[in-house]
């Protein structure tokens, strides 16, 4: 079995599936990754995510920095880069974050929040 200081833990989940998740992806770029924590998940809450009780991906040392780039570039796909929206009733540009306007209360269009969810603009802000 191989020692456990030979190994780094390039990865700590949420939940199992979230770890499951990366860990496949990692070995489809030909790493090869171990689960840890996925058995005290149960108890995980009472013992309050003490290290090791998270689910966590875990590779060998030596591809600890091609396993950290592809889990930094899976949590960026992961992230939508919403941007801002023009109110088509008052034409004031609206943060993203807004699902509304702010200043005539006027509802964000269905189409506007589908695009900005993929990060597209329609039009130039104010």
């Amino acid at each position: 079995m191989t020692q456990l200081h030979t190994w780094k833990c390039v990865f700590t989940a949420d939940h199992p599936l979230q770890a499951a998740t990366m860990a496949t992806a990692l070995e489809a770029e030909g790493l090869t990754p171990q689960l840890r924590g996925m058995e005290l998940w149960g108890v995980a809450v009472e013992i309050l995510f003490s290290e090791g009780a998270a689910p966590s991906v875990w590779v060998p040392a030596m591809q600890e920095a091609q396993a950290q780039a592809i889990v930094e570039r899976m949590r960026q796909a992961a992230t939508p880069k919403q941007q801002d929206w023009l109110c088509q009733h008052c034409s004031e540009k609206v943060p993203a974050s807004f699902e509304s306007c702010w200043q005539c209360g006027n509802e964000r269009p269905a189409a506007a929040a589908t695009q900005a969810s993929a990060g597209i603009t329609t039009s130039e802000g104010k």
